[in-house]
């Protein structure tokens, strides 16, 4: 079995998932093939921020 991990470097997800990752290689270590990804995301896919609204222009 083959696991990918999506990581999308912009994004908070990734301090709240690599715990669990550590986990999952740890748990089935030599069962399970390993490896991760850069997700590219398009912008349609990013939930709409409260705060902020618009783009950023620098």
């Amino acid at each position: 079995m083959k696991v990918t991990y999506y990581l999308e470097v912009t994004s908070s997800w990734c301090y709240w998932s690599e715990p669990m990752w550590a986990e999952l290689k740890r748990r089935y270590e030599g069962r399970v093939e390993f490896q991760w990804k850069i997700a590219k995301m398009s912008p349609s896919d990013w939930p709409v921020s409260r705060g902020l609204q618009g783009t950023i222009r620098g």
